[in-house]
């Protein structure tokens, strides 16, 4: 049985309405229909998805944004789904990682239940997918100008401490940091970094750039392709703990979701996911 939890916030009310009515469309079409709910001030997502718990559904599938797939990742509380997304707005984060692209294709991927398991990453009591960023790192996927680029790195640098695996600490100067899972930018894709099946978290950080290799890296710094540019650091873990400096804020696509101090783990194999064929892992 499908549960499609539908979810308004931050898609503008005609544009949410119409790929309403598209999707109950489609789901008919390629016989995946089920119950829709959706999100209200009095109907929150951890309601819906206990709801769905209660009358034994087997496939919760969260249509909206990002953080709407977020939000469902929290609610699910380990218990024992098959998880889709159908992204509303085009070009998400999630959307390219997963492959889901446009609603037909989401549809028609639901309905072949290509299913993987996948590595589900936490931090602090936050479950993510993708990534966390800190200092640059909240641009990646963000366009900018030249002159935008080049104050980024005139900016000062974030003394970062962490302990990793519980074995040992790193202190380092940087500008920038990006804790992978997975990521969803074809020119990163298919590398030795973020894969969500191997059990493991990467970590890439930039130290202070000159304005001449922002400028000749730029491409890189959008994208997240941090290894690709000179002087970077990778390393690969299952545990991460921040320790300096306190009160930094951790973000998920921009939004915050953790400050310094905060501890970061992965899970192997955690989450059954629905993907598509064009998914960047």
């Amino acid at each position: 049985m499908y549960y499609y939890i539908l979810d308004p916030h931050n898609i503008p009310q005609k544009n949410f309405e119409r790929q309403q009515a598209e999707l109950q469309s489609l789901l008919t079409e390629f016989n995946v229909s089920g119950e829709m709910a959706r999100i209200t001030p009095l109907r929150l997502m951890q309601d819906l998805v206990d709801t769905a718990a209660s009358r034994g559904v087997k496939t919760l599938v969260a249509c909206g944004t990002d953080e709407t797939f977020s939000q469902m990742l929290v609610a699910t509380k380990d218990r024992d789904f098959t998880l889709g997304f159908i992204p509303f707005p085009k070009d998400t984060q999630l959307g390219r990682i997963l492959g889901m692209t446009d609603l037909q294709t989401c549809v028609k991927t639901i309905a072949s239940r290509r299913i993987e398991k996948l590595d589900l990453a936490k931090i602090n009591d936050s479950y993510f997918l993708s990534y966390l960023e800190l200092g640059v790192g909240e641009q990646t996927n963000k366009p900018m100008g030249f002159m935008a680029s080049m104050r980024l790195f005139a900016g000062s640098t974030i003394d970062l401490k962490m302990r990793i695996d519980d074995s040992y600490t790193i202190s380092s100067k940087i500008m920038g940091a990006l804790i992978i899972n997975t990521r969803g930018t074809e020119m990163c894709a298919g590398g030795p970094i973020g894969n969500p099946q191997d059990g493991n978290l990467d970590i890439v950080m930039i130290e202070k750039l000159s304005r001449f290799t922002a400028a000749r890296y730029k491409q890189e710094i959008e994208s997240g392709c941090y290894e690709k540019i000179p002087g970077a650091t990778a390393i690969r873990c299952k545990q991460i703990e921040f320790l300096e400096p306190r009160g930094y804020k951790i973000t998920v696509d921009g939004n915050e979701v953790a400050r310094i101090p905060s501890v970061v783990t992965i899970t192997a194999q955690k989450l059954r996911m629905i993907v598509g064929k064009n998914r960047t892992f």
